[in-house]
């Protein structure tokens, strides 16, 4: 019999190979490849497919090259623990689940699957990769050192009961959860992510891949813990965390990203950040933030605390349900670039801020004569705050709507209502543009006057003129002076 001696004390029952102690699954490659040459390969292959075959689920400490299963049903937990393997490629099969404990892969491709539960733990991969995957219990990548972690088209699609999972230390709290945490050395984990050389492996092994269209990664809730990223000075420019086309709850908590963050096309539930610290830029864009009243209450009043980005905060064309949040997060950008002195871009998400501060007045739940009140506020602060010149952002504003009220809007109103006199009896159109003007920059000639309703006009041109030159001088002032 082989030698080789389980965790539980019993030995292994397999015939072992001519020449050596131990069976084809358990010999070294070393010692196989010096025995049998690259004919080792070729019998690992099939007595692995053939324990497979016979009901097998359970391998511990075997050594194997590239393992493929194809349209592969179970309703066992396939497990391997304390092995060594080349490739592992799950491809278009129906498991209860899949386990990885204290082994080394190089690649594993999890592919086009339906299971309840996937777990690596304590093991050594270089790359893993979940996709097209439908998990009804839950995924979990811990303690682990892994270089590269892809989940794309990975779906929670419910019915999990927590089942054998429990037997490794799992809980029925996690199931829909997607975790990753306690990881070591990572250069690059990406949620929805494209790798163009995946195709070309995926077929080198067998695997037809379809040109499905890309689906939203789901699940009740994301959660990345405990990350420890590759600190070599080659990927400190490079993206190293992607979450894109995901929808649930995403929580990141202890990590120091050596690189960028990036979030993209998601709709994120409440998303929580407890001890992030980010050296690069964090980019959050295209994507939708769904938030409760309890996280505007707990996680909003530390966010600025809990989220450290020492490079630059991007937020591009993201909705907000609440302004609360909306604020917060334009807040953290126009602050990332004011440190940076690119005051023309932190005026672009000033503007943003206040508006989500209007917003918030605007949502204030008041009655009678305070929420008329409040009403009235808001719109004074739209009409001569946002609508002259953006809060202070927009110099250019000012003159154009000044330019057309004087020249076109005032002239019109004297021009239709005939309330200004002059020297001549007739007046023409270029007459009234020309007392607008007057009137505007406070000349006051004399050669014309209003006269009736002309005077109530006139004398509101001339506060607007006094206003919109004030408006304009403090913008052009903030904005080049500063």
């Amino acid at each position: 019999m082989c030698e080789y001696v389980y965790s539980n004390g019993k030995k292994c029952r397999l015939k072992p190979v001519e020449g050596s102690k131990y069976c084809p699954l358990h010999i070294p490659y070393d010692e196989g490849e010096r025995l049998l040459g690259e004919e080792i390969k070729r019998i690992k292959a099939e007595k692995f497919a053939e324990r497979l075959k016979a009901g097998q689920s359970y391998f511990e400490g075997v050594y194997l090259y590239d393992v493929t299963i194809k349209d592969f049903t179970s309703e066992r937990v396939l497990v391997f623990r304390n092995s060594h393997i080349k490739n592992l490629i799950v491809d278009g099969s129906s498991i209860k689940g899949l386990v990885v404990v204290g082994s080394t892969i190089e690649r594993v491709i999890v592919f086009d699957t339906k299971l309840e539960v996937l777990l690596f733990k304590d093991s050594k991969v270089f790359g893993l990769n979940i996709l097209r995957v439908d998990f009804s219990g839950h995924i979990a990548v811990r303690d682990s050192d892994v270089k590269y972690l892809m989940v794309n088209s990975t779906r929670y699609v419910g019915g999990g009961e927590g089942g054998e999972e429990a037997a490794y230390g799992e809980r029925k709290e996690i199931i829909g959860f997607i975790e990753i945490s306690g990881l070591k050395n990572v250069r690059k984990i990406g949620i929805n992510t494209r790798y163009p050389l995946l195709r070309k492996i995926l077929e080198e092994h067998g695997v037809s891949v379809s040109e499905g269209k890309a689906r939203m990664v789901r699940a009740r809730e994301l959660v990345l813990r405990d990350v420890r990223f590759d600190t070599a000075p080659r990927f400190k420019r490079q993206v190293r965390l992607t979450v894109r086309g995901f929808s649930g709850r995403l929580t990141l908590e202890n990590l120091e990203v050596f690189g960028h963050v990036e979030i993209r096309q998601s709709r994120l539930l409440s998303p929580e950040f407890v001890h992030v610290r980010i050296e690069s830029n964090f980019i959050l864009r295209r994507s939708t933030l769904v938030i409760s009243p309890t996280w505007n209450l707990t996680v909003l009043p530390t966010l600025l605390l809990e989220l450290n980005v020492e490079g630059f905060v991007i937020v591009e064309d993201c909705q907000f349900n609440s302004p609360h949040a909306e604020e917060v997060f334009y807040r953290l950008a126009r602050t990332s670039w004011e440190r940076s002195g690119d005051f023309e871009k932190a005026d672009e998400y000033y503007y943003l801020e206040m508006v989500a501060k209007r917003k918030i007045k605007a949502s204030a739940r008041r009655r009678g004569w305070r929420k008329l009140l409040k009403k009235m506020e808001i719109l004074f602060e739209w009409l001569f705050a946002d609508l002259t010149c953006k809060y202070g952002t927009d110099w250019k504003r000012p003159i154009l709507i000044w330019l057309a009220a004087v020249n076109v809007f005032f002239p019109i109103l004297f021009f239709l209502t005939g309330s200004v006199r002059g020297l001549s009896s007739s007046m023409g159109f270029l007459d009234y543009e020309y007392f607008s003007i007057v009137t505007a920059t406070t000349l006051g000639y004399g050669d014309y006057h209003p006269v009736g309703v002309g005077r109530a006009i006139a004398s509101l041109e001339a506060l607007f003129g006094m206003f919109m030159w004030a408006v304009f001088l403090t913008v052009f002032a903030r904005k080049y002076m500063r």
